[in-house]
């Protein structure tokens, strides 16, 4: 398989080469970020360190202190709106953006020089290119424009690689596939739960995918994901389907040529380390953990001018990888493609641990089912209850559906050991082009009373 590059020289270093690229630049990064950050100037005088302590790069991993997203929060919110931590002169910032938080007070302000940015588009040009997306290729980015950070990144990016971009964000989903249609749009990017929307209501107008368009390669990204999922997705659409995993703090990475899922096995995300230091640690000890084990992301960029941090911890849940697991080659270690979820998205259900993608997995692969909603609550015999609704595809007959239900309730105990009240829901569920969070959690409000 031939492999694809965006910077062919820094991608096709060798492990060494890019370890002491590494170094290199982290040392001027904790030089700069200590001087210009006020956030990083008292996590040290805290730690009792300097950058001169840090001379190599277990210094580092064992000496410098984490930074937490309550810790940028509480900064921006001291010294608004950028916080302690702004590098430069405010004439020098040339892009703001926040996180996707669900509030003003949770979203992280991020300030961005010209050369940070460009920076930024070359991620996004990355995740592109090793998918293979080309010059000309007309492609849908279904993403509303806003103050995040995905929608712009994904465009110019797309424009940089010379793609012919539809932006059709503020469209519906059957205007989308009719432009899809019209143009034979050859690549788009979604999310999965977007994907099966679109793939549903095209069926629905009676398109067939694989047979009326011309989508032939499909980036996904923003959540988890069974590899039942990009099979059937893949074949319905009969195209390619890739992923990466991102964040507004710098923990980019992607698939490689193979995709999402490669002979029925998952892909890994190869981590772009020439960008960014990334560590996997366990979330107890602090430790990193080995290969194939479960840990938190940790991110520090390696050259960011206008809002520098140092050993971000993301919440996020992965598997890591080292760079040989995967045979293409790169000198990137990984985490394991579609199983990213988040620390704080764990819901502990009857004393057992249950994340939203195992729930997901359970009932988003029945072909009948088209959208859930969960609810954690207590009953009136102040009883802990776990209730699923489920949205069932069009036509489906009533007696396919009470048999799914049945099925679903005890398959959720057989993989959760947790007993879930599953029915059909009242009314039409929301479908999520973007993000979507399907669990509100009601027992604190079930204990009050």
């Amino acid at each position: 398989m031939e492999r694809r590059y965006y910077n062919r020289e820094l991608e096709s270093m060798t492990r060494a080469e890019l370890e002491a690229y590494q170094w290199y630049h982290l040392k001027r990064q904790v030089a700069h970020t200590y001087a210009v950050s006020g956030l990083c100037q008292r996590q040290f005088k805290q730690a009792k360190i300097t950058p001169d302590d840090i001379k190599s790069m277990a210094d580092f991993r064992n000496k410098v202190p984490f930074t937490t997203k309550r810790e940028l929060i509480a900064d921006q919110e001291a010294c608004p709106p950028w916080g302690t931590r702004l590098g430069v002169p405010e004439k020098e910032v040339f892009y703001t953006f926040v996180t996707s938080g669900t509030s003003g007070k949770g979203q992280e302000v991020h300030a961005e020089t010209r050369s940070d940015y460009d920076r930024h588009i070359d991620r996004g040009c990355t995740n592109y290119a090793w998918s293979g997306w080309e010059k000309g290729d007309k492609v849908m980015l279904p993403l509303p424009l806003s103050m995040t950070a995905a929608a712009p990144t994904h465009f110019l990016a797309l424009q940089k690689l010379g793609c012919n971009v539809f932006n059709l964000g503020m469209y519906d989903t059957q205007t989308k596939l009719q432009w899809l249609r019209r143009f034979q749009i050859v690549g788009m990017f979604s999310n999965p739960a977007y994907l099966d929307t679109l793939t549903t209501e095209a069926e629905q107008m009676g398109i067939d995918p694989a047979r009326d368009l011309a989508v032939r390669k499909i980036l996904m990204a923003l959540s988890a994901y069974p590899i039942s999922f990009v099979e059937k997705m893949e074949a319905k659409w009969n195209a390619k389907i890739y992923d990466y995993y991102g964040g507004t703090q710098g923990a980019d990475s992607a698939t490689c040529e193979k995709g999402a899922v490669w002979q029925g096995k998952r892909g890994f995300y190869h981590l772009f380390e020439h960008m960014t230091l990334h560590e996997v640690i366990d979330p107890e000890t602090v430790q990193p953990v080995g290969p194939g084990e479960v840990g938190e992301m940790v991110v520090t960029p390696l050259i960011r001018e206008a809002s520098p941090f140092l050993r971000f911890r993301m919440a996020d849940r992965v598997r890591w990888f080292p760079y040989d697991a995967c045979d293409c080659g790169r000198p990137f270690n990984a985490v394991e493609a579609g199983t990213v979820s988040r620390y704080d998205d764990m819901m502990k259900i009857k004393g057992v641990n249950i994340w939203p993608e195992m729930i997901d997995e359970i009932i988003l692969t029945k072909d009948e089912a088209s959208e859930y909603q969960g609810r954690l609550y207590i009953s009136a015999d102040s009883r802990e209850t776990a209730e699923v609704a489920i949205e069932f595809k069009a036509g489906v007959p009533l007696d396919v559906k009470q048999n799914l239900l049945t099925r679903l309730s005890q398959e959720l105990r057989d993989r959760t050991g947790v007993g879930f009240n599953v029915k059909e829901a009242a009314q039409p569920l929301p479908h999520a082009v973007f993000k979507i969070r399907r669990w509100t959690d009601d027992r604190v409000k079930g204990l009050e009373k």
